[in-house]
């Protein structure tokens, strides 16, 4: 087989935002959500100070517990300069969200052997696509606090905020299929147009998968070793993303 070759000060902030601003629309610039459905979230270093300062409070207090003043306390800002930066309180919960698996899906990336490297294998590679994701979960600061503080109230808003980071996890794991394709000898031949297509498919099904581990850490399929992670991802993973 060969290679494949294609490739209002005075106004509280909320009550102005539950009125006057759309969901889609970043209060006080008149753009769109950065954050917003389908959009990749882009931020400045001002932006990603305050969502992480949101995410410590969030961390400590929970979902139902940490307000928006709160959080703008903690970062020394007002309430104000808070809400024209991020927007309304699910507006900063969507960008909480984008950020926190934006960072999970970055920090699996980091852990796999690089495509140079003679030790890569592509069976091995998609193992540790599974056991990267389900690890950095675990791993995560926040997920667990938030878990352990309102653990109902965590799941009902990850569920809630889907959308907000679904296209970004299926382009990040469409190019992570596609990287693999090329880097396999056996991958069948494929033009770029199928490359395409068939990596966003096969990325959007991988990506709601993963998601999936996200919104319910603790539900099925129950994997307690890395073991039977990587075992769950051959019978799986596998022979889905591989094209040979």
């Amino acid at each position: 087989m060969t290679r494949n070759t294609a490739r209002g000060a005075d106004t509280p902030a909320d009550a102005v935002a539950d009125s006057a601003v759309s969901d889609n629309q970043v209060p006080g610039t008149g753009k769109t959500d950065r954050a917003g459905v389908g959009a990749a979230p882009s931020y400045d270093a001002e932006d990603i100070r305050l969502i992480e300062v949101a995410c410590t409070v969030l961390a400590e207090r929970g979902i139902k517990g940490a307000s928006t003043d709160d959080i703008a306390r903690a970062a020394g800002v007002t309430r104000v300069t808070l809400y024209r930066r991020l927007g309304t309180r699910d507006q900063l919960l969507r960008a909480i969200y984008a950020h926190e698996a934006q960072r999970l899906m970055m920090s699996v990336n980091a852990r796999f052997t690089p495509f140079e490297s003679l030790e890569w294998d592509p069976v091995q590679h998609i193992e540790d696509l599974l056991v990267g994701t389900v690890f950095e979960i675990r791993e995560s600061e926040l997920i667990r606090r938030l878990i352990e503080v309102d653990k109902t109230a965590t799941m009902a808003v990850l569920a809630g905020q889907s959308d907000t980071v679904l296209d970004g996890i299926t382009e990040i794991v469409a190019e992570f299929v596609r990287n693999t394709w090329n880097a396999d000898v056996h991958t069948r031949a494929m033009d770029s147009e199928e490359t395409e297509r068939l990596s966003r498919e096969v990325g959007s099904v991988v990506g709601r998968f993963l998601h999936s581990l996200v919104v319910m850490p603790d539900g099925p399929p129950l994997v307690d070793s890395e073991e039977k992670l990587r075992a769950l991802a051959r019978r799986v993973l596998v022979p889905m993303i591989l094209q040979r």
